[in-house]
């Protein structure tokens, strides 16, 4: 019968593999906003409805003022309950609290605040100094200052005749500068005089790759101290950050791992050297699921898993490349390798948004690995899979992980509702997860007439009733990592299109929601 078998599984494998991709949870959100009052705290709550009864969810907000009551976390549909608290600040907020991709926004009005400062202004000489303000406010308030050389304390309170410490840096540039220190709607102007001297920089910009790199300018000037400052934290400098007369500045760009380019700037005194890079797009693993029932959690060695996410591979799907000996599948597809614990897996197909992998076996006995994934060179971030001994999920006729299981009769023919099993009869079906096989296979091997069983033990059961295996084992010219169960349909089983089956592969049970069509 395995023999037989061959050109149907073949079939059944390249209808499953593509429809991983299909797996999205979205959630919609009933009220989607709120507008709370500012004078009171605010209690609510809104419905979440989700796109699958299995999808998870997971509410967080990004704003501490606006906290989560009940409801942070849940499968399916659910409610959330949330708190507002009262503004004690003039100014207007909006908080958010998302739910994957969705979002429940709360606007909140300011309060009803004066604010006074005294004084309102001060003209300062080059050189560094400090002075004071007084701050009268009936509010809380936030002292800010819009310049890095002007810096204030402390930076937040309450109350009238509250005094605010400023201290400013020396002026090294040629320019006069001014800087502001704001107060709710109060604000006070610092103007600093500026020196005499004469610097250039050589060049003044550079096109930086968006893998990053270094590279340098030069500065000259009439003797005059400067400063060099970069303007963004993925700008570092590589020598002294200030000096006085000529000098050369040494620089490192990071990589730029965001979907646009970006500018940044190293401001030395009054001039400034512009970067501009180019952006850099490096995979990002969202997700890893069981292939055949999407279950997450922990997958087992020899496992075929999905893995969703984002620059995974080419925006059009690349399938499985057998090695040149046609004895295994090839662990680079399309310029993506998938790594577990450094172990390069074997790939059944890569796209940008999903790929299916096979867990090595060399990630049995461990707790967990580190699963990254490789495409042209860059790498994501890992993500730990934990690993057990079985995991089983049963491949099912619309990959969807329910229903109809992807099952054939004992003749070869597709069962369903309207070509059912009898009983008494065989059923076909198929499974991932299963663990170690016996003898042991090698990492994408395709199996030849060993056909090696699973090690771990397995039972069927259909409608509650025992259905005995007769086989549990790999399938000839398919890759390890695909168990063929072969079961008799006992004579209790009941009737019906869609009748209950379950399978336990070493005492862990595989999705439940899997049927299969039993006839008299």
């Amino acid at each position: 019968m395995i023999p037989r078998l061959l050109g149907a599984l073949l079939l059944l494998l390249s209808s499953i593999v593509p429809a991983a991709a299909q797996q999205t949870c979205t959630f919609t959100l009933s009220p989607s906003f709120v507008n709370a009052p500012a004078a009171t705290d605010t209690v609510g709550s809104f419905t979440v409805t989700a796109s699958s009864g299995t999808c998870v969810r997971n509410a967080a907000s990004d704003s501490p003022w606006l906290t989560i009551s009940f409801g942070t976390t849940g499968t399916g549909n659910g409610t959330v309950g949330y708190r507002v608290d009262a503004n004690r600040t003039a100014s207007a907020r909006t908080g958010r609290i998302t739910i994957g991709s969705a979002q429940f926004t709360v606007n909140q009005a300011g309060g009803t605040c004066t604010f006074s400062m005294s004084p309102l202004s001060a003209r300062v000489a080059n050189t560094a100094g400090s002075g004071s303000i007084t701050v009268n406010s009936s509010c809380q308030w936030n002292a800010l200052s819009n310049a890095g050389w002007l810096r204030v304390t402390p930076t937040a309170g309450s109350g009238n005749g509250v005094m605010l410490q400023y201290n400013y840096d020396a002026n090294l540039t040629t320019q006069e500068r001014a800087a502001t220190i704001t107060v709710g709607t109060a604000v006070f102007t610092l103007t600093q005089t500026g020196i005499a001297c004469n610097l250039s920089l050589l060049p003044t910009s550079v096109d930086a790759p968006g893998d990053g790199g270094i590279g340098s300018f030069n500065i000259t000037t009439q003797g005059c101290t400067w400063r060099a400052t970069p303007s963004a934290t993925w700008i570092t400098l590589t020598s002294a950050d200030s000096g006085t007369g000529n000098a050369t500045v040494n620089y490192r760009v990071a990589a730029n791992t965001a979907s646009t380019s970006r500018l940044g700037s190293i401001t030395v005194n009054d001039q400034v050297f512009t970067i501009r890079q180019a952006a850099t797009l490096m995979p990002v693993i969202s997700g890893i699921t069981n292939a055949a029932s999407y279950a997450t959690g922990s997958a087992a060695p020899g496992e075929v898993v999905a893995i969703f996410g984002s620059q995974l591979g080419p925006f059009e799907i690349a399938g499985a490349e057998l090695t040149a000996d046609g004895r295994y599948l090839k662990t680079e597809v399309a310029g993506t390798r998938v790594l577990f614990d450094g172990v390069a897996a074997p790939l059944v197909f890569v796209r940008a948004d999903v790929l299916s992998a096979i867990v090595p076996y060399g990630a049995s006995g461990k707790m967990s690995v580190p699963v990254v994934v490789e495409y042209q060179g860059r790498r994501s971030a890992a993500m730990a899979l934990r690993i057990s001994d079985t995991a089983p999920g049963i491949f099912t006729a619309d990959q969807s992980g329910k229903g109809q299981g992807a099952i054939f009769n004992e003749d070869l023919t597709r069962n369903g509702a309207s070509n059912p099993a009898r009983r008494g009869g065989q059923v076909v079906l198929f499974v991932t997860g299963e663990g170690l096989l016996t003898p042991p296979q090698e990492d994408g091997q395709i199996v030849g007439l060993d056909q090696p069983q699973a090690s771990a033990s397995v039972t069927v059961s259909i409608g509650g009733a025992s259905a005995p295996v007769v086989y549990k084992g790999a399938i000839f010219g398919v890759t390890a990592g695909v168990l063929q169960i072969n079961a008799v349909v006992p004579p209790a089983a009941p009737t019906g299109a869609a009748v209950p089956l379950n399978v336990v592969i070493g005492g862990v049970s595989a999705q439940t929601g899997v049927t299969v069509a039993i006839s008299q």
